[in-house]
């Protein structure tokens, strides 16, 4: 073999080893759900949010709907973090149409959200919530619409399973991204809501489905086992608790190709904002350096 190569053999080899080690990076924007209110010293302001969030190791907050969505937009840029994700309800009935105002919001949050950017949708409807079937004719015609709008702006959207809403589980959002059919149109899911209404059994089959289509992901720690039949004390625990494997959880999105953000559920959490917190950070930075230490 001459030595010329010998070297390309061994520059090859180097490149292959680089790009693997490049893949198993766990490098996902990392941002907190906007629901601070249950602990003793919440943040209240916009930027004492933003502030603690970024001196924490947060890469940004979600959005809650159109309150006080400007403020807390040029807050978090201020301290250079994002929103990379907002949570808007979106109600529909059979007449198929918006509100007005609803209308008007969703469209001027998508106006002046940044590319790349998330509207995440827990879907409402009285009137289809046990006729799906019909229920996705309806509310599909509205998602296409408000996705052609949010296509001009490089802004994405998708729904949000929730339980005692219209759309409850991640298979049947996975069925309206299919039937919306746009680029910028896809599926968000949340563990808790995932382990109350589906539960973890059949959890990978459910994530493979969903990982082509998937847009966000909302994790925390929680407990195993009976899940339907838990309350969000043993669901939503900070990460690091309880025992569901959400490291697992987490590479099995990774490994499956999901690169988007993960958010940190923070619906009901007690206790000290900044000790909680900085704990759960600790665990998620100990689940980036285990992932890239794995063979």
């Amino acid at each position: 073999m001459s030595r010329n190569s010998l070297l390309t053999i061994i520059v090859c080899m180097l490149m292959v080893t680089h790009l693997t080690c490049s893949q198993k990076e766990l490098n996902n924007v990392f941002y907190a759900q906007n629901t601070l209110n249950g602990f003793s010293n919440a943040p209240k302001t916009p930027q004492e949010k933003a502030r603690l969030l970024k001196s924490i190791g947060f890469d940004g907050l979600e959005g809650f709907g159109y309150k006080d969505y400007s403020a807390l937009k040029d807050a978090l840029e201020r301290e250079g973090l994002k929103m990379p994700v907002n949570y808007v309800a979106l109600p529909f009935e059979a007449d198929g149409m918006l509100n007005d105002s609803v209308a008007s919001e969703i469209k001027e949050m998508i106006a002046a959200s940044s590319k790349g950017e998330i509207l995440y949708f827990p879907l409402q409807s009285k009137c289809f919530k046990d006729d799906k079937e019909a229920g996705d004719l309806v509310v599909t015609r509205i998602l296409r619409e408000l996705s052609d709008y949010a296509a001009s702006y490089g802004v994405r959207l998708c729904a949000y399973p929730h339980i005692n809403t219209y759309c409850e589980t991640v298979a049947h959002s996975v069925k309206l991204a299919r039937m919306v059919s746009r680029e910028n149109y896809g599926v968000s899911v949340n563990l808790c809501h995932l382990l109350r209404v589906e539960g973890s059994e059949g959890i990978e089959k459910t994530i493979k489905e969903a990982v082509p289509y998937l847009f966000a992901v909302n994790i925390c720690g929680a407990d195993d086992g009976d899940t339907k039949q838990y309350g969000w004390d043993r669901l939503i625990q900070p990460l690091g608790k309880g025992t569901f494997d959400t490291y697992g959880f987490t590479k099995l999105l990774v490994d499956n190709g999901y690169s988007g953000p993960i958010g940190l559920q923070c619906y009901n959490l007690k206790g000290d904002v900044v000790e909680i917190l900085k704990g759960s950070m600790k665990t998620w930075e100990g689940y980036k350096a285990r992932y890239l230490n794995e063979k």
